[in-house]
Parts: structure tokens; sequence; C-alpha cells
């Protein structure tokens, strides 16, 4: 709106006699035009913001991961999330009951593999973005999770095919709501 007001006052002191100044006239209204289009942030570039800001996050952080060394989708989990930037500590357990105890997970919560980053409990196969949103949010609960081993998840991946699922968060009073839901 100021470009247009601007480009009126302007135009309005050149004189309007040969047909070269007509030219000259539209040669200045686009190149105004431009100049707002640069100066309004119309370069898309919010997105590769996000995805830089994600990826940071990631990078900042360590998790460390328990799982049963037989458990071949938790190697493909602990991929997937190294894939994202994060730096992973394994912890490699024959026994996960006494982890999941220690680190409050509710027994309807459980998955295979369990994990933690700054505080929060991590379970089963939450995806990066999940945890990426977690660490930027940083609400005020213990943990998110997936329960069981849902296809598609990552980890669980079978061809193109996701079944629906969803991350739930919980407190360690017991509370639980979703987190995240994916299809």
């Amino acid at each position: 709106m100021m470009t247009a007001i601007l480009a009126k006052a302007i135009l309005a002191k050149i004189p309007a006699k040969p047909y070269a100044m007509s030219i000259l006239k539209s040669l200045f209204i686009v190149g105004l035009m431009m100049v707002s289009l640069a100066l309004t942030g119309c370069t898309g570039s919010d997105a590769g913001m996000a995805v830089d800001t994600a990826k940071q996050i990631a990078m900042a952080h360590e998790l460390t991961v328990f799982h049963s060394p037989t458990c071949g989708c938790c190697g493909l989990w602990i991929e997937h999330v190294q894939s994202a930037g994060f730096q992973i500590k394994d912890e490699i357990t024959e026994d996960m009951d006494p982890i999941k105890q220690a680190y409050g997970v509710p027994a309807n919560l459980a998955s295979c593999h369990t994990a933690s980053v700054d505080g929060y409990v991590i379970e089963g196969h939450i995806p990066a973005e999940d945890l990426q949103r977690l660490l930027i949010e940083k609400p005020a609960i213990a943990g998110i999770a997936v329960p069981g081993m849902p296809t598609g998840s990552p980890g669980m991946e079978s061809g193109d095919y996701v079944e629906p699922y969803t991350v739930f968060s919980f407190t360690e009073d017991g509370a639980v709501a979703t987190f995240a839901e994916h299809s």
C-alpha cells in the first residue's frame, strides 16, 4: 500500500511528454514492486529456518537409548533419530523392565525401547520431529510415548503403509494426553 502511494507521488512529478516517459514510468513501477516484494520477505525462507532450527535442537541433544541386543526395530529407530541430527548414547540391556520402572513409563504406554533426553522420557517409536517439538516447546510433562510397535512408525516401516498411531504425553502423576497423531 505504501509503495503505491510513493509511486503515485513520484510519478506525478515526472512530466507526461513523450512515449519514452511512459516506458520510464512503467519500469519505475515494476522496480518499486520488486523492491517491495524483496522487503516483505516473499522468499519462502521461513520453512528452511524451521528445519534448520529443528536440526540445531537435535544436534544439541544426546539421547540415551536403552534397548535389547536382539531388537532390530530399536536399531532402525536409532538410525532414524540420528539422521535427524540427534547424538546417541546406546545402552544395550537384557532386562528392560527395571529401566521402564526407573523412568516411570506407564505400563499401558510401554514399547520395546526407552530413551531419555533433557529430563524427558521417550518411550517407543517416536518420530524425530516430535522429539524436536518436545525439546523446543519444553512442556511440563514427564515424557512422550508410542505404545506398542505400530507399523509405519519410525523403525517399524513396511513399505508405504502407515498404521495410524498416537504419540501420547504423560506426567509423573499419571495424566495422559495426545501429543501428536500420525497416519
